[in-house]
């Protein structure tokens, strides 16, 4: 990735981030030039200018600590340090960190870079450690302190909002990263205040119709309104009137899934394990399909659900885009699923998609003597052999059976509801109807095959060693089946 994707990626991704100028700290003991002294002397002045840099870091570090407490910024804070190489030598953490994240000391949250990462909500994680190693990366191209906003997951599994500042400080010979300073303080309450504002301003422009409830009586005020809404019979209560809308405009064989999931206890308990809960329907009145979907609105102190929001979003657009998209994973696997001579379903969809299934039989077979068919009628009347072949094995099981060439003139058949009686009769049936099969152009030859099978409640893979076993008994006499 070049510096300008990852300064893009900064802009774009996890979180919420701004800049600003930082102090400059000037007063450092300057390092010795190891060239201005004898070459006798240099490994001196080398562990010299280390142990500087080493004391300079420190003396950076206090005044640092000491700018971003004047500022007001006196909760969690993380310090890094690197070498010349840009390579993390240490981390740690200050107590303020472990207080408000419910960490008892250090044996609780070890100075470790992996504690910080920790501390980061799963699904937010890889983008945030990212966005942390790309900005020291580019680190020159960007300003010293930099402003994000971001969650953190407590100890004991809660979530919070944290925001605050990142500051790097770099050597003032080389420009290589010394320092990495980042400070936080917990912003919950405020972060979730701005975000129901902006739930609600939202909803209208992102639901085709919404409501807002009151969780305590289910009383209820419009957000969001469509034609077919207003022609509906209001209610007082708030899911008697989604209720309405389901008897007025949805189309009837949905009713009875919308009427079970439109209950406050169900749906409540739904918010507080997902976050969320949706169900998807068709409207007859607007001949479009739709996605109920109920949200958090807002909590009371005690962490209750205060208000839940309603609303129907229009999926009708990405309902047929996905029909399209389906259509074409279809045809792709025509084209890689199928065997081009047989058209029949090929080996490496066996391998990709059937190998694991369970199924009740498993059927290996082969068309006896096929090298002399050849040699007789030449691989063109070979391959006509095989197709034909094919074509009858597919046209003598049902749909959700599958038939496979499995290589050269070997097939392979899959059964996934047959019994030991059907398999037998199924198997006596296709030895016969073999016999059937003749080439215009060499009418003397006589087309046989071998069956083999497996019977058994299995997975496919695990059946084929004993059909291919079976094949084997039948291939000793030829023109018959076996079934173990």
């Amino acid at each position: 990735m070049d510096n300008s994707s990852i300064a893009d990626s900064i802009d774009n991704g996890v979180g919420q981030f701004a800049a600003e100028a930082s102090i400059e700290v000037d007063d450092l003991v300057p390092l010795f030039d190891p060239a201005a002294y004898p070459e006798e002397q240099r490994g001196l002045i080398t562990e010299c200018n280390r142990r500087i840099d080493e004391a300079n870091s420190k003396y950076r570090i206090a005044k640092f600590r000491e700018d971003m407490f004047a500022k007001g910024l006196k909760a969690g804070m993380y310090f890094c340090t690197f070498d010349r190489d840009e390579n993390m030598l240490s981390f740690e953490f200050n107590d303020e960190t472990r207080q408000m994240l419910g960490y008892d000391g250090l044996e609780d949250l070890p100075d470790e870079f992996d504690s910080w990462v920790k501390t980061l909500v799963p699904e937010e994680r890889d983008g945030i450690v990212k966005l942390f190693w790309d900005s020291v990366r580019i680190h020159r191209e960007l300003p010293d302190i930099t402003h994000a906003t971001y969650r953190m997951q407590k100890k004991d599994g809660g979530i919070i909002w944290v925001t605050g500042a990142g500051r790097f400080i770099r050597r003032q010979d080389d420009g290589s990263l010394e320092i990495y300073m980042g400070c936080y303080r917990d912003i919950t309450a405020q972060q979730e205040r701005e975000e129901h504002l902006k739930i609600i301003e939202a909803i209208g422009r992102v639901f085709n119709f919404s409501i807002f409830i009151d969780v305590s009586d289910m009383s209820y005020r419009m957000i969001s309104t469509n034609e077919y809404v207003e022609k509906v019979e209001r209610d007082p209560d708030a899911l008697r009137f989604l209720k309405n809308n389901v008897d007025a405009t949805v189309a009837e064989s949905f009713h009875k899934s919308l009427y079970d999931w439109l209950d406050k206890d169900k749906i409540l308990a739904a918010l507080e394990e997902h976050g969320s809960s949706s169900q998807e329907f068709y409207s007859e009145s607007a001949k479009r399909w739709f996605n109920g979907i109920f949200l958090v609105g807002d909590r009371n102190e005690d962490g209750s659900i205060a208000h839940i929001v309603y609303g129907c979003v229009d999926t009708t657009d990405t309902k047929l885009q996905s029909l399209a998209q389906q259509k074409k994973i279809s045809e792709f696997e025509t084209e890689i699923y199928i065997d081009s001579l047989s058209r029949i379903r090929n080996r490496k969809f066996l391998d990709d998609k059937l190998v694991y299934e369970p199924c009740k039989a498993v059927v290996m077979a082969d068309i006896d003597l096929f090298k002399e068919i050849n040699d007789t009628a030449g691989h063109q009347g070979g391959d006509e052999v095989i197709q034909r072949v094919a074509g009858l094995l597919e046209k003598s099981v049902r749909k959700e059976d599958v038939v496979i060439r499995y290589g050269g003139d070997e097939f392979m058949m899959v059964f996934f509801d047959i019994t030991g009686e059907e398999l037998e009769s199924k198997l006596s049936y296709l030895q016969s109807e073999v016999h059937s099969i003749t080439l215009e152009d060499c009418p003397a030859i006589r087309i046989t095959m071998s069956f083999g099978g497996a019977f058994g409640t299995e997975l496919v893979g695990n059946l084929i060693g004993t059909a291919d076993k079976a094949l084997y008994e039948s291939k000793k006499k030829r023109d018959t089946y076996t079934i173990f």
